[in-house]
């Protein structure tokens, strides 16, 4: 086990010659055409490439002598790379220096290779090696198992997350369509409401017109010109009084009629309207799906049942086509709920 201060040194070394980019050092641009070191880009590839071949991964497998190798080594051709980046012609003997270092740039790859080409070769048996490759192969796909677990839960509980959402959505849906439903009850009621009102009042105004007349009719001999002055004045008198009260009575039972069968369809509506708003709490609170059922068959008899609407005599039950769908809910209900 080699130690981390010497191994540390190493890898730096190593990643610095590897991320180095030889076609930095033409320097064309700044140095001219007969002093640039253009003819040092190939060599610097070949030895930057040599560098590449060793893996850093393989480095730990190594002893400190042969990590000192390599640390001084890649120190080394660093340095000549470096040399050629702070090259200037201004300083002495400058073509001199500079045929110096293209010559080191030539023959950099030998001597760095007769360094190197055994870690190479443990760099490329390393690789090839099945055991080493079938643990990473087995490292792999645990790496990918284990992602894979992950996802799976993180997309089972965004599942869940999502489902109560909808679930959400649904319920406030549906309460929403409730309410909207209801509130057709509601209008009905308020109609039905305002229409008793108003045939209160003419019940009123011809109950009290009645009194009036009876009132009237009674004080009426006390007035000259109304007192019969034979049988047959009395007889047309009082004939003409029982028409008028006939009809008045008529009339005052007619307003009394539209009135409560107004009033009575104001709270059928108000019922309904309860019945729909309220019957959700009956079946959540419903321990099976049957009993759910027959809640529902019960508030859907409630809601759209036919009833008395106040100006017939017959009862609710005596639409036969709304007694038979309401009687194969309750039946399709109760068999539910028994099975």
């Amino acid at each position: 086990m080699p130690s981390k201060n010497v191994l540390d040194e190493a890898e730096q070394s190593l990643s610095r010659m590897q991320a180095f980019d030889p076609k930095s050092l033409d320097r064309a641009a700044d140095l001219g055409r007969q002093m640039n070191f253009d003819a040092a880009v190939a060599p610097a590839e070949r030895v930057v490439g040599l560098y590449k071949r060793i893996p850093v991964s393989i480095l730990p497998d190594l002893i400190d002598s042969q990590l000192q190798v390599i640390k001084s080594q890649a120190d080394s051709g660093y340095n000549l790379f470096k040399q050629m980046l702070d090259f200037s012609n201004e300083q002495n003997n400058a073509a001199g220096v500079r045929s110096s270092l293209l010559e080191q740039a030539n023959k950099a790859y030998d001597l760095a290779f007769a360094s190197l080409w055994q870690f190479v070769a443990f760099a490329v048996a390393s690789a090839t090696d099945t055991s080493v490759i079938e643990a990473r192969a087995r490292a792999t796909l645990q790496n990918v198992e284990d992602r894979a677990s992950e996802l799976t839960s993180s997309l089972e509980e965004r599942n869940k997350a999502a489902q109560q959402i909808l679930d959400h959505i649904q319920k406030v849906a549906a309460e929403q369509g409730v309410s909207q439903q209801a509130l057709f009850f509601k209008t009905r009621a308020d109609e039905h409401e305002a229409e008793a009102n108003n045939w209160a009042k003419a019940t009123g105004a011809l109950a009290a017109v009645i009194a009036a007349f009876a009132i009237f009719s009674a004080v009426a001999f006390k007035i000259d010109w109304l007192r019969p002055q034979n049988a047959l004045d009395a007889a047309e008198l009082l004939t003409g009084k029982v028409l008028l009260f006939l009809t008045l009575g008529t009339l005052l039972a007619l307003c009394a009629k539209n009135f409560l069968a107004h009033k009575h369809n104001s709270i059928l509506n108000r019922h309904r309207q309860t019945a729909l708003q309220t019957y959700r709490v009956l079946v959540d609170s419903a321990s099976s799906a049957g009993s759910q059922d027959i809640v529902l068959a019960q508030a859907a008899a409630c809601i759209f049942g036919s009833q008395d609407t106040g100006f017939s005599k017959e009862g609710g039950d005596s639409s036969p086509g709304s007694r038979s769908v309401l009687e194969l809910l309750t039946k399709s209900a109760v068999s539910g709920a028994a099975k």
